[in-house]
C-alpha cells in the first residue's frame, strides 16, 4: 500500500448504539451480520446513532433470514444460527423494520437476496440497501 493510500485509512473502535461524531458524514456504512447481535430494546438507539446522527449516504444491512434455517440440516428446529444472536427475522419482519427506519430517517430502501433465493423460504441472508433521499426531492421510498 502506498503512503497516500495509507493516509486515507483511519481505523477506530466505536459503538453503534451511541452517537459518535467520527461516523458523521461518511459516504457509506456496512452493518454486515450485526443487527441480530443487538438486544431488541437497543435497536432504536442503533437507528438514531447510525441513520439519524451519522446519516451516511448509503447504509447496507445484512442479517440472517430465519425462514431459511429449515434448509440447514444440522441446525435443530427453532435454534438460531449463532448463540449470540438476540433474534433472527423473517423476510417480512426485516422489511417492516427497514421500511420504518427508512421512513423515519429520510432514506429509500431496496432489498436484495444474499445467496440462492430459495422459492419457498428465500435466501439464507437478506440485505437492505438504504440510500439517503435528497431533502428536496420528495422521492417516494
Amino acid at each position: 500500500m502506498t503512503e497516500q493510500q495509507r493516509g486515507r485509512i483511519r481505523i477506530f473502535q466505536s459503538a453503534l448504539t451511541y452517537r459518535d461524531d467520527r461516523l458523521a458524514g461518511l459516504d457509506a456504512a456496512v452493518l454486515m451480520e450485526v443487527i441480530e447481535h443487538v438486544d431488541p430494546p437497543r435497536l432504536a438507539a442503533l437507528e438514531r446513532a447510525i441513520f439519524g446522527h451519522a446519516a451516511p449516504g448509503t447504509v447496507i444491512v445484512t442479517t440472517p433470514n430465519v425462514e431459511h434455517n429449515v434448509r440447514f440440516e444440522a441446525l435443530p428446529a427453532g435454534a438460531m444460527r449463532h448463540p449470540d444472536h438476540r433474534f433472527e427475522w423473517t423476510r417480512g419482519e426485516f422489511r417492516a423494520w427497514a421500511d420504518g427506519v427508512a421512513a423515519a430517517h429520510g432514506y429509500r430502501v431496496n432489498y436484495l437476496p444474499v445467496g440462492m433465493d430459495d422459492p419457498e423460504v428465500g435466501p439464507p441472508t437478506q440485505m437492505a440497501v438504504f440510500s439517503k433521499r435528497p431533502a428536496d426531492s420528495g422521492a417516494p421510498t
